[in-house]
C-alpha cells in the first residue's frame, strides 16, 4: 500500500492573502523552506506543519490531502 501526501499550504496561503514573505514572518521559517514545501521539494514536520497551521489560522489536517493506493 502507498499513500501519496499533496501539501495545499500555498493554496490556503493564498486563499487567506498572505505572502510568502508574510508567512515567513509570522513563523519564523525561511521563504526558501516555505516555498520548498509549498512546491512539494521538502516535506515538513509535524511540528513545523503545526506552527504553519497556526498562523494560517486553520487545523493542521486544512494543509494536507492524502491518497492511499493498494
Amino acid at each position: 500500500m502507498n499513500v501519496i501526501i499533496e501539501m495545499k499550504i500555498k493554496e490556503v496561503r493564498q486563499e487567506k492573502g498572505i505572502s510568502v514573505r508574510k508567512l515567513s514572518e509570522m513563523t519564523g521559517i525561511s521563504k526558501t523552506y516555505i516555498s520548498d514545501v509549498e512546491n512539494n521539494h521538502k516535506i515538513p514536520t509535524l511540528y513545523t506543519l503545526c506552527i504553519i497551521a497556526a498562523c494560517l489560522e486553520v487545523f493542521p489536517n486544512a494543509l494536507f490531502t492524502y491518497k492511499i493506493i493498494k
